[in-house]
């Protein structure tokens, strides 16, 4: 009996322990397409981007680190994209221009870093590893 009762005590005692791991885990992705390019009237270019919430939990703030690269593939610009509060489930669009640089001097827009993706309080995620990319324009996208 008294070997029965340490018994349900260790499981109980690894329940618990395991409970905060449990529910750390995130399942979903998050959804990001390179929608469109459009050119502005001051010769610069206007891109898309669309970003779904696949997560099973809302997203306080989305944050991107991106790269813009020039037609001859080498770094033109670094770009901090940050998308507010996406509910779980929903669907934002951001978008931003890029002053002087015409759409068609653009080769690839690439993601250095995604943050922010989970609450802080999460700390096994890598955001990077949970997203989902898909384009629709001419030029490259994604890591």
């Amino acid at each position: 009996m008294r070997i029965l009762v340490q018994r349900v005590f260790i499981a109980i005692a690894v329940a618990i322990l395991a409970a905060p791991a449990l529910a750390q885990q995130v399942t979903g992705k998050i959804s990001l397409e390179l929608n469109q390019l459009q050119p502005t009237a001051d010769g610069g270019c206007r891109l898309s981007i669309i970003a779904t919430n696949g997560l099973e939990r809302p997203m306080d703030k989305l944050g991107l680190e991106m790269v813009a690269f020039n037609k001859d593939g080498l770094v033109d610009q670094f770009l901090r994209l940050q998308f507010s509060r996406i509910s779980a489930g929903k669907t934002k669009i951001l978008q931003f221009d890029l002053a002087g640089k015409a759409c068609d001097s653009l080769s690839r827009l690439h993601i250095n870093d995604v943050m922010n993706c989970v609450p802080s309080s999460i700390t096994d995620v890598y955001c990077p590893d949970l997203l989902d990319l898909s384009n629709r324009t001419p030029i490259e996208f994604g890591d």
